[in-house]
């Protein structure tokens, strides 16, 4: 990739805590933005530039390739979808070939976002329900292959279990090797856990734990997943995003440790329900105009050659 990238911009914004209004004094600013590599680059067949993540003086910024952001915004992909509302006040660059495109935004909104958004809010759930394991139950121990029955050294190895396991083969080894597998099964399941805990708890945010030693569950995850059923809710409804959110401060406080984690997972499961109900009664079309949206992609590229 030999372009220069802050040359092909043709929209950057900032993005995260302080677009939603969620953000406090020790909040870090994170960009977005989509560019337009020179045509050399484009035709290249051996440069496959998508984005370029941080590498940047700035501590958390991506830049796409207009390409790319079209793809994952015709997807729904709730961090690229919320690109097309941004408000002026947090646009840094916005040129005519941006300006095009917002002009289209209609043609990226879809039903799917009813799956992504609650896709990516349930994973926050995931990652809640695993780390509040970790407080209440922490591993103890490293898992050793003693205690699973399992001599030092594996006698199969890892490819070779996955593969009999996909197969028809494994109901034809022998009842001694099938036990094997499954107590290496056993052995590499409890040591992946391990490697998770001990990964996250080397990696906690020293800010965030007091409050998560508090609430007994991680608090951030619960604001990004109530972040993210907002947004979902309001793009099923309205075919928009408003920025900062209207429950901004309501956000802020879920973060601060407002809900105990009964009513985080209560709140979580009458999202859940009330976007299946949002899906049946959205006037949105099931997915985004993608042959219009290529005519979109190749206006803009069209433009660029005046």
């Amino acid at each position: 990739m030999n372009f220069d990238i802050e040359k092909h911009r043709i929209f950057e914004c900032i993005t995260g805590s302080r677009l939603y209004g969620t953000e406090t004094p020790e909040s870090d600013i994170d960009y977005r933005g989509v560019c337009i590599p020179p045509l050399n680059v484009l035709l290249d067949p051996f440069n496959n530039f998508d984005q370029k993540d941080s590498g940047f003086k700035e501590e958390d910024r991506t830049i796409y390739n207009l390409k790319k952001f079209m793809k994952l915004c015709a997807d729904n992909n709730p961090n690229i979808i919320e690109l097309l509302f941004i408000p002026k006040d947090k646009m840094l660059v916005c040129t005519k070939e941006w300006e095009y495109i917002l002009t289209h935004k209609n043609l990226f909104i879809s039903k799917k976002s009813k799956f992504t958004f609650s896709g990516y809010a349930f994973s926050q759930l995931k990652l809640i329900e695993r780390h509040r394991k970790w407080f209440l139950n922490p591993p103890k121990n490293k898992p050793d292959r003693k205690d699973f029955g399992l001599p030092h050294n594996p006698i199969v190895s890892l490819a070779w279990i996955k593969a009999v396991k996909d197969t028809l083969s494994f109901d034809l080894l022998k009842d001694e090797y099938k036990e094997q597998i499954e107590k290496e099964k056993s052995y590499i399941a409890s040591k992946t856990a391990w490697d998770n805990y001990l990964m996250w708890d080397k990696n906690r945010n020293p800010k965030r734990k007091p409050l998560e030693e508090k609430f007994g569950y991680d608090t951030k995850h619960a604001s990004h997943l109530v972040r993210l059923m907002t947004e979902g809710e309001e793009l099923l409804t309205t075919g928009k995003i408003t920025f900062p959110l209207v429950n901004a401060e309501e956000i802020l406080s879920i973060k601060n440790g407002k809900y105990s984690y009964d009513e985080i997972i209560e709140m979580a499961d009458n999202f859940d329900k009330k976007f299946n109900e949002l899906y049946n009664t959205s006037q949105l079309p099931h997915s985004a105009n993608k042959k219009a949206l290529t005519q979109v992609y190749f206006d803009v590229i069209d433009s660029l050659k005046g």
